[in-house]
């Protein structure tokens, strides 16, 4: 993944710029990890809105986002590949916890950013591991999970 860098945000903030973040040919998804720096405790205060926006408009959704400090993975996509590859990660901090306005000296509000792009479309051959993203897990319609080994690049299914 490519380290963004941290951002601080405040009650007032409206949307701040995380970085700038190109999509590499023919990549669909884009996936963003998000880890809460500080406070060093579950921050309670608000939520925020995560969006990757090229010249075209936000083409691959916007998310809302919490605050983790172990870490968590956000997955931007639609399906099909943006027409513009090149744009900016944005955040816009949602106070909806009153206290976080009103309080003398409100805390700061600290995330570090990584991101990489992928495909997660049908495709003609393996992913490209190591190389692209590919993330995922195989499970049933009962959510029960299915054995699998991945030998040469390939995922197989096991058989009991």
């Amino acid at each position: 993944m490519v380290d963004l860098g941290n951002v601080t945000l405040g009650p007032t903030d409206l949307s701040v710029l995380v970085g700038s973040f190109s999509l590499e040919e023919g990549d669909d998804t884009l996936w963003v990890n998000i880890t809460q720096i500080s406070p060093q405790q579950k921050w309670n205060f608000s939520y925020a809105l995560l969006w990757w926006e090229s010249t075209d408009g936000r083409q691959l959704g916007t998310q809302k986002v919490y605050g983790e400090q172990l870490g968590e993975i956000f997955r931007f996509g639609v399906g099909l590949a943006p027409v513009e590859r090149d744009g900016n990660i944005y955040i816009a901090p949602r106070a909806y916890n009153r206290r976080w306005i009103s309080i003398d000296n409100p805390p700061s509000w600290v995330l570090n950013f990584e991101a990489v792009s992928g495909y997660t479309g049908t495709g003609t051959g393996p992913p490209a591991f190591g190389i692209r993203a590919t993330l995922g897990t195989f499970a049933n319609l009962a959510n029960v999970r299915i054995p699998y080994e991945i030998v040469d690049g390939i995922a197989y299914l096991s058989t009991p």
